[in-house]
């Protein structure tokens, strides 16, 4: 899978998930990570695609969280063909636990 995430000053940042059997992070968190390593802190929004004709993904739900705690104005991806929407992160998790809420 990939992943590509938009910067508020309009840059596009992308990440690669290398599968193995032991796991590893998800495009997501990848593209993420790349965007914080170039200093893009303010992420507006994601998408992730598959090979093999899958298309967009959805994230999953430990990206959806990720997603929710740093960047809880983003908007997702979703969809597919004539069908493909952004969708604020907070209405793929509603009622959700907000890891910010318990900071101090």
């Amino acid at each position: 899978m990939a992943s590509a995430v938009r910067a508020a000053d309009g840059r596009i940042i992308t990440g690669l998930n290398v599968y193995h059997f032991t796991g590893g992070p998800c495009a997501e968190l990848v593209a993420i990570g790349a965007a914080a390593a170039q200093g893009a802190y303010d992420l507006t929004a994601i998408v992730a695609v598959g090979d093999g004709g899958r298309g967009i993904v959805p994230p999953c739900g430990r990206c959806r969280q990720v997603l929710l705690d740093y960047f809880p104005g983003i908007r997702v991806l979703l969809g597919s063909g004539e069908h493909v929407r952004a969708v604020p992160v907070r209405d793929l998790l509603p009622e959700s636990y907000v890891w910010a809420d318990h900071q101090s």
